[in-house]
């Protein structure tokens, strides 16, 4: 996809919503429904100070470290929506209650083969006004519809430090997608190979395409097809689960990654096989367990039927072999970590 096809077709999806950001009457309609607003945008209470990581150790070696870089706080309507497809971006854009404050979630996995970093979290830059400038659109969408609490401290760097992890020992980094709070700390590993979609690096909605630093290195992202999922024994055996396409990262074929699309173009998650439960390291596929027990997706999605289809797979996996599902932004993963 060409740079000027790819901003049309990004403005196209966003603009839907966008109109509603200055919406001030007491009630707005949108296709025929009407979403009423008759109190001010509810205020949010200061941001609690981000938890230290946590580390667990698995029996086949693998240790994984779970760091929060701050918080974030979304629309209602961008974290569950259950009208029409069509009338979720301007439901969201015309809404005027947040979420409480949710974790921003990255990962460092210690396997004896070398450190593999999922995400990188959100950057205290996040705060100047121009840092999601890449685009109007994409900006005003930021603008108005997230918030970020986050100081220089929480971001991934400086929290690796305080863990003995210095970042330029990462070799690989896997990024479910490309927005902000997913791509601030990219900086961080500046001798990291990056696993990107092909779909996520053509850009996707919300995307922060001017943020990729320069001289970034990416690795293609090739998934291996096994037939029958979850039917075929050798993919249980190899911890693939239902996915029947995946790629190895480790020889062991410990960590691998797994697609996940429609929250975003050519998102991606990450399975662990630890010796003991599989961990699927979630993304932004569900924004908590309840959404894959539930078999629901999000209320922001890019393509609905990729969402639905990756939200049945992630609840399959779940309910068969019982994988500890940690999606980036639910605030129970701690706990969930530590009792795997």
């Amino acid at each position: 996809m060409s740079d000027t096809a790819h901003h049309s077709s990004r403005r196209r999806f966003l603009a839907s919503g966008a109109v509603w950001a200055g919406v001030g009457l007491s009630v707005a309609g949108i296709g025929g429904c009407s979403y009423r607003m008759l109190r001010p945008i509810q205020a949010l209470a200061a941001a609690p100070a981000a938890p230290a990581p946590v580390s667990k150790q698995f029996p086949n070696g693998i240790r994984l470290h779970m760091i929060q870089t701050g918080w974030v706080a979304v629309k209602r309507e961008h974290r569950a929506f259950s009208g029409p497809t069509a009338l979720r971006l301007p439901a969201i854009m015309a809404s005027r209650t947040w979420t409480e404050w949710m974790p921003v979630t990255a990962f460092i996995i210690e396997h004896p083969e070398g450190l593999i970093a999922v995400d990188t979290g959100e950057s205290a830059k996040i705060a100047e006004p121009d840092y999601t400038a890449c685009d109007g659109v994409t900006g005003l969408f930021y603008r108005r519809n997230l918030q970020f609490a986050i100081g220089p401290n929480d971001e991934i760097g400086p929290q690796m430090q305080a863990l003995n992890l210095a970042p330029d020992r990462v070799g690989k980094v896997v990024m479910t997608h490309l927005h902000s709070d997913h791509m601030g700390g990219m900086a961080a590993f500046p001798k990291a190979e990056f696993y990107v979609s092909d779909a996520a690096r053509n850009g996707h909605a919300g995307a922060l395409m001017c943020r990729i630093p320069k001289g970034t290195r990416f690795s293609n992202v090739r998934y291996e097809e096994r037939a029958q999922g979850a039917q075929n024994p050798q993919n249980r055996q190899n911890g693939q689960g239902v996915f029947s396409n995946t790629m190895a990262l480790t020889q062991d074929g410990a960590v691998s990654i797994i697609p996940t699309p429609g929250h975003a173009s050519g998102h991606q998650s990450v399975l662990l096989e630890t010796g003991e439960k599989r961990v699927c390291l979630v993304g932004d596929a569900a924004f908590s367990l309840n959404q894959i027990e539930n078999g629901e997706i999000g209320g922001i999605v890019e393509n609905h039927g990729d969402a639905a289809r990756s939200a049945a797979l992630l609840k399959q996996e779940y309910q068969q072999f019982g994988t500890v599902m940690l999606p980036t932004h639910d605030p129970d993963n701690a706990a969930r970590l530590m009792s795997a």
